[in-house]
């Protein structure tokens, strides 16, 4: 017992010494009860609430499965393969009709699930419509024009959104940084200790900090917090059933736009199905074509890599498909060659499964059969 208290008292003086809040240490890594833990703006559904269809139909349950997590390649049916994972939520819709739902005890389609990352590709949509809105000129726009705390910083008068966007930033990565904005009172004092390694859009460097950044531009290039933002923008025009959430510091109430959303499993659907259909909804362009066509293709100039770009994880060429994903490998997958959208949303698992699971090739699978 003396040990393990040694051993807290030895990693409280660390943290405090390193300026990572003392939250971190007693929190550890993020799981579905930070929702609870953390300050949230609300986010109001509408009054129109869209609703897929449903299947009749409960034969997509036998669908086989193969996921190597035993190192062998047998299949299993989808209901017997959803019990082997930590999967919190799966859903599974094709033209608009839910085929397939799983939700885990203790949880129903009225859960708000954290979104962890997948909250990037939401707060990519909102700069493309703050860029249509007029709020932004375009992403090309340098970021000291909305945060001039980085002006004097070296190489802060090339740095642009799009940088961010792509996380081809040049930005050194600092836990404490990654431990503030996710744990801290005040995210913004982060910005006095950003520092640079490399010249941006020469490298491609995945970091929570640029799309945070991303949401505090949103904030004063609009004067409206993010989370009002995507009600007004998003929220509401697709009908999303269930007020979300967005966790917020508590100093400066600024949105962690890099992660921390939570909405129920067919709300995150619908903001697939938003992208499904090139931001068209029922008709209405709510995100513009042409920053959905810069969205969802492959680049590799300025630093950029094949399969990553404005926040959006690109798929294989041959399947056409591309997904948001989360801490957890939680995803919205969309394959529009299928019209196919799914929601999969996990805890945390053993490191040894969640090395082995391939959830795209699951994804594909899935794909195949239909």
């Amino acid at each position: 017992m003396k040990s393990i208290v040694f051993q807290l008292v030895c990693l409280l003086l660390i943290t405090l010494s390193s300026c990572i809040p003392v939250k971190s240490v007693f929190l550890g890594r993020p799981d579905s009860k930070d929702q609870l833990r953390f300050q949230n703006s609300n986010i109001q559904a509408g009054e129109e609430c869209f609703a897929f269809h449903q299947s009749e139909d409960d034969s997509l349950g036998e669908l086989k499965i193969s996921d190597w997590t035993n190192d062998i390649p047998f299949f299993v049916t989808l209901n017997d393969f959803v019990g082997t994972h930590k999967i919190r939520s799966l859903a599974i819709i094709q033209n608009d009709t839910l085929k397939y739902q799983y939700d885990a005890d203790s949880f129903d389609e009225s859960s708000l699930h954290p979104s962890y990352s997948i909250a990037k590709s939401f707060t990519s949509a909102l700069i493309g419509i703050a860029i249509a809105d007029g709020f932004i000129k375009d992403e090309q726009e340098l970021v000291v024009k909305y945060v001039p705390e980085l002006a004097g910083k070296a190489y802060s008068n090339q740095l642009t959104i799009e940088h961010l966007l792509n996380h081809t930033s040049g930005f050194e990565y600092n836990l404490s940084t990654d431990a503030t904005i996710y744990y801290g009172r005040n995210s913004l004092k982060t910005l006095d200790k950003l520092k640079f390694k490399t010249v941006p859009g020469t490298k491609q460097h995945y970091l929570n900090i640029n799309v945070h950044l991303l949401g505090l531009i949103l904030k004063r290039a609009t004067n409206i917090p993010p989370s009002k933002y995507l009600e007004d923008k998003i929220w509401k025009p697709i009908g999303m059933c269930t007020d979300g959430e967005w966790s917020i510091d508590k100093v400066n109430q600024q949105e962690r736009a890099f992660c921390c959303l939570g909405a129920t499993t067919l709300d995150y659907a619908k903001f697939g199905r938003l992208y499904l259909n090139k931001g068209v909804w029922n008709g209405k362009q709510v995100i513009s074509e042409s920053w959905y066509n810069k969205s969802i293709k492959r680049a590799t100039t300025n630093g950029s890599s094949f399969n990553y770009n404005y926040c959006w994880h690109i798929g294989l060429k041959e399947y056409g498909d591309f997904m948001a994903i989360g801490l957890y490998k939680q995803h919205i997958y969309i394959n529009p060659k299928k019209n196919l959208i799914i929601v999969l949303l996990n805890e945390d698992e053993t490191p040894l499964k969640a090395e082995r699971v391939n959830w795209w090739f699951v994804f594909r699978q899935i794909a195949d059969q239909l």
